[in-house]
């Protein structure tokens, strides 16, 4: 065939289109019906941003007291909202816009990895508001004192650092006070805990003798399905860089590059959709702001069209949304 033997940057690629081939995602409902991206775009923009002036405007009045809560969670979804729509620009097809070119795609696994660590966090602080919130924040500050005692090492002798030297110090001690530090977590901020990754967060306080409960069963399933996969594509490790890039070793007008990088674009366009449903719905279930019936319709014009969608919202959304309480 044309592409066997074809060398690229003076490696030969024999059976490089099998490889790209093999790497392109699925195709598992046949030919995807048309759908206009406005039909999820348009009313998905406008939930959010409705979620985010309610997290904003009408925190319950009984969480005032949850040090730094409402804005963890209001950055964090205002955060994944810009990275979700920043996916949809590298992932567009209209308007045509000759600087946006078909491979900018290939830059999409790791930002939907961000949106899943979003995720990750949102369910896991919301397990219990008040601890898990001052344990991020707390573990924030370790970052930043770490960071602080690193840059004083290297530049604290240099007055051109002096004024953000203080800056920064300042903020930390601004934590010092707000989160109760004591004098040994100051004095060596390394030994306190940092906060967990997906892996951690899902064996968190679980027996293995017992069975996971419901919100584990649910993390462990993103982090088989989606995170280890998105790892991959995000470090460049494993099988990820050719899940990621195989498609490149062709030509830049072979029509296979461009089936592969089609399909997958799309899919890692879907894949944003779905977990920007789950992020809304998690905040949604817990508080109740009357955003229900949108989320709801949302997950169903995405079900039709986003294999991934329908099996999150089948194996967790479904039933959390009619719930009463949380």
């Amino acid at each position: 065939m044309e592409w066997a033997n074809r060398k690229v940057d003076g490696i030969a690629t024999e059976g490089c289109a099998a490889i790209v081939t093999c790497y392109a995602f699925p195709t598992v409902t046949g030919e995807p019906a048309p759908l206009d991206a406005s039909v999820i775009t348009e009313p998905l923009d406008s939930m959010v941003a409705a979620l985010g002036y309610k997290l904003e405007r009408e925190w319950p009045a009984n969480r005032t007291n949850i040090l730094g809560a409402r804005e963890l969670l209001l950055l964090t979804l205002r955060t994944a909202d810009v990275t979700s729509r920043s996916i949809r620009w590298l992932c567009a097809d209209k308007p045509v816009d000759s600087n946006r070119r078909l491979e900018y795609c290939l830059s999409v696994p790791p930002l939907n990895r961000t949106i899943l660590d979003n995720l990750f966090t949102v369910i896991f602080v919301l397990e219990d508001l008040p601890a898990r919130s001052l344990w991020y924040h707390r573990a924030a500050w370790r970052e930043e004192r770490i960071e602080l005692n690193r840059y004083r090492a290297e530049y604290g002798r240099l007055p051109e650092w002096q004024e953000w030297l203080a800056r920064l110090t300042a903020h930390s001690e601004l934590g010092v006070r707000m989160f109760g530090l004591s004098a040994q977590e100051i004095a060596d901020p390394s030994k306190m805990t940092s906060w967990p990754n997906p892996g951690a967060m899902i064996k968190y306080r679980v027996s293995p003798a017992v069975p996971m409960p419901p919100t584990r069963v649910f993390m462990k399933y993103l982090d088989d399905w989606f995170y280890a996969d998105l790892s991959q594509q995000a470090h460049l490790g494993g099988t990820g860089l050719m899940k990621r890039a195989s498609s490149l070793l062709l030509d830049r007008n072979d029509p296979e590059r461009v089936k592969a990088l089609t399909k997958n674009k799309y899919s890692w366009m879907g894949q944003s959709f779905a977990m920007m449903l789950a992020l809304s719905s998690e905040i949604e279930a817990r508080f109740r702001f009357g955003l229900r019936e949108r989320i709801e319709y949302l997950w169903n014009v995405t079900s039709s069209v986003v294999v991934v969608a329908r099996e999150m919202y089948e194996k967790r959304y479904a039933e959390l949304l009619k719930q009463t309480t949380y």
